[in-house]
């Protein structure tokens, strides 16, 4: 009888450590006090120096608003597992582990209430050995804080397996056309359209004012691979997309680019790209339809493109490319120009009679500059 009972109860341990191990795969991950998750908001791995002291994690964001979480690719996390409880935690585009110089993984230990206690693996500092609690700031109520060495119950986090459900990845749209809702997305894993009625197109051609989309036909999206994706509404829910491991391949002739971080305001965790008027145009439009324009509405600070979206670069563009090359802009000009009245003004739009020859200067005639010299 002591022999069935010692059996069952190494078969018991055996089940307690097997469901106790995270299953590689896609995550957003919760801090068990806060409420927050973890967003990986500077993947620049120059800003993460591994001194005495710690690391300075204030680059790896925690947010609070699901309606952000769920439609940012920063917070999706794969958890790769390396060996025992020892794990990585890659996205957008690296890992925990590279942007510490290779130095640190993470030790993810299970406790009774399904969190898990999170700290790194232990690492040489001189003649030291030194492991760091990965936590989140002590304030439950703050909308955005970010990660830190404490030793309190912030220590604790859930992870939460992105299953298409209650834990999702949507699409926010970008703007709306006469046709539609549509986006721009840039992750750095592979994807599906999930929601039926979605497709995913890029430029593959553009210049002068006019661009061409073309339909991706690949069931999976690249990671990395930027697109332009139309959506069925403006609610992200009816556009999920699901993570994959791998899969798809990004046509050469892609002429978007993306953009992983966005991050300006942080202590040593500045991670962003400045727009450039001269040859960057970001999703917008012109008359009802779809555009990429030179001044686009969702600059962060007005200045630097948005985290996780798609740009596209080309030189000696117009301010404004449509798909069939014909802009507002051109059409409001050329309206203007056939209803300009007639006869000679000055450029305060006073009138000079007929048969008087103006003074030399700058005038508007019939709705055009001239030079009377």
């Amino acid at each position: 009888m002591k022999k069935i009972l010692s059996t069952f109860a190494v078969a018991a341990l055996c089940t307690l450590n097997a469901s106790a191990q995270i299953a590689e795969g896609f995550y957003h991950v919760q801090n068990a006090v806060t409420g927050r998750y973890i967003s990986i908001s500077d993947n620049d791995p120059n800003n993460y120096p591994v001194t005495t002291s710690g690391v300075n994690m204030a680059g790896i964001r925690t947010i609070k608003s699901y309606d952000r979480v769920s439609t940012s690719p920063a917070t999706v996390i794969y958890v790769k597992n390396i060996s025992g409880d020892k794990y990585d935690l890659m996205g957008q585009g690296t890992s925990l582990y590279k942007m510490s110089g290779s130095r640190l993984y993470i030790i993810l230990e299970a406790q009774s209430d399904g969190s898990y206690l999170a700290r790194t693996d232990k690492y040489d500092v001189g003649v030291a050995s030194v492991s760091l609690n990965i936590a989140d700031g002590t304030d439950t109520e703050k909308e955005e804080d970010f990660l830190r060495n404490k030793s309190d119950k912030t220590k604790y986090w859930y992870a939460r397996a992105i299953d298409g459900g209650s834990e999702y990845v949507g699409i926010k749209p970008d703007v709306k056309t006469d046709d539609g809702w549509w986006g721009t997305v840039y992750a750095g894993f592979a994807f599906k359209l999930a929601s039926s009625g979605m497709k995913a197109y890029y430029i593959n051609s553009a210049g002068g004012s006019k661009f061409d989309l073309k339909e991706v036909t690949d069931d999976i999206i690249a990671a990395t691979m930027p697109v332009i994706i139309k959506c069925n509404s403006d609610n992200p829910a009816d556009n999920k997309i699901t993570p994959v491991a791998s899969g798809g391949q990004e046509p050469g002739d892609n002429m978007l680019y993306g953009v992983y971080c966005s991050l300006t305001n942080v202590s040593k965790h500045f991670n962003a790209k400045l727009f450039d008027p001269s040859s960057m145009r970001c999703i917008g439009t012109d008359g009802g339809k779809l555009a990429f324009v030179k001044n686009p509405s969702n600059l962060v600070d007005g200045k630097y493109l948005p985290a996780n979206k798609a740009y596209l670069e080309v030189e000696g563009a117009d301010d404004v490319l449509t798909q069939d090359g014909s802009t507002a802009i051109v059409n409001i000009k050329a309206e203007e120009k056939s209803n300009a009245p007639e006869g000679t003004f000055t450029l305060t739009g006073i009138r000079i009679p007929d048969g008087v020859t103006p003074k030399a200067g700058v005038y508007i005639k019939n709705g055009k500059k001239v030079v009377i010299k």
